[in-house]
């Protein structure tokens, strides 16, 4: 069995895919995938729905099995087939479109009841972590609370305290304000900025170009299930390269613009 070490000490995780397939059926979602996310990096991945970009996402968590390729996260190979896939997914925190919280429970015990469970943390010390992460995102006052009492912005922002209590080392991000009012976008790409600047490894499916631009180090753009062109963010947003990332950003960027001849 292929042990993750729960060293709090170590440096962050980086990501390392290659050669990444993965098909339902007829239906091939990646096709070879190369990419790396350097320890304490920032990457965006942007594309048209449909690229695969929360299927590679839900692959480097092992929530998809890979058909072909190798994924390695801080230096341990996800893919092996005796990865022990518990510890390994204790330094990964993933956060998703849908909050996924727990209606019966308060938003103090969504964020204690995973720690308690695999961490095997007393109550008050998962306690005291759940409050301390919840006063990261703003929401300390809210402890008691249970998610039909609080807007999506902040059942988003829960879910990310919720992540953080097992002290991720990468942090994974998959379309996170895509479900939020328009309102509430800001909060969670401003908890998202304060991680990227703490120095957290993140690798983050997102359609906010503004965001990509401002935060990430890095920009990949998918297409059809290939990596077309990947750079600096600024250099990826505001000079593409290749046409396909042009034609995208032209119409993310410009969404009233109407080209007749399309």
């Amino acid at each position: 069995m292929i042990e993750t070490p729960q060293n709090p000490d170590r440096a962050p995780a980086g990501v390392v895919i290659d050669g990444l397939h993965k098909a339902y059926g007829e239906n091939e979602v990646l096709k070879g995938i190369d990419m790396r996310v350097e320890p304490g990096e920032v990457v965006c991945l942007i594309g048209a729905s449909g690229s695969g970009k929360s299927t590679l996402l839900r692959c480097v968590n092992r929530l998809e099995d890979p058909n072909r390729g190798m994924i390695t996260v801080g230096g341990h190979e996800a893919t092996h087939p005796d990865v022990n896939l518990d510890a390994m997914r204790r330094e990964i925190g993933m956060v998703f479109q849908q909050f996924n919280l727990f209606p019966h429970l308060s938003m103090l015990e969504n964020c204690t009841i995973t720690p308690r469970r695999v961490l095997k943390q007393s109550r008050s010390a998962a306690e005291q972590e759940a409050m301390a992460q919840l006063k990261r995102v703003g929401l300390e006052e809210f402890a008691q609370r249970r998610p039909e009492q609080l807007s999506g912005g902040q059942q988003q922002r829960v879910a990310i305290a919720r992540a953080l209590t097992m002290r991720p080392k990468l942090m994974l991000f998959d379309e996170p304000t895509s479900a939020l009012d328009p309102e509430t976008v800001g909060d969670v790409l401003a908890i998202m900025r304060d991680l990227a600047q703490g120095g957290m490894t993140m690798l983050v499916v997102t359609h906010e170009m503004g965001f990509a631009r401002e935060v990430a180090d890095r920009v990949v753009f998918m297409d059809r299930g290939r990596v077309v062109e990947e750079g600096p963010a600024a250099q990826v947003i505001s000079e593409p390269q290749q046409p396909r990332t042009q034609d995208f950003l032209r119409r993310v960027l410009n969404p009233t613009h109407v080209d007749l001849e399309d």
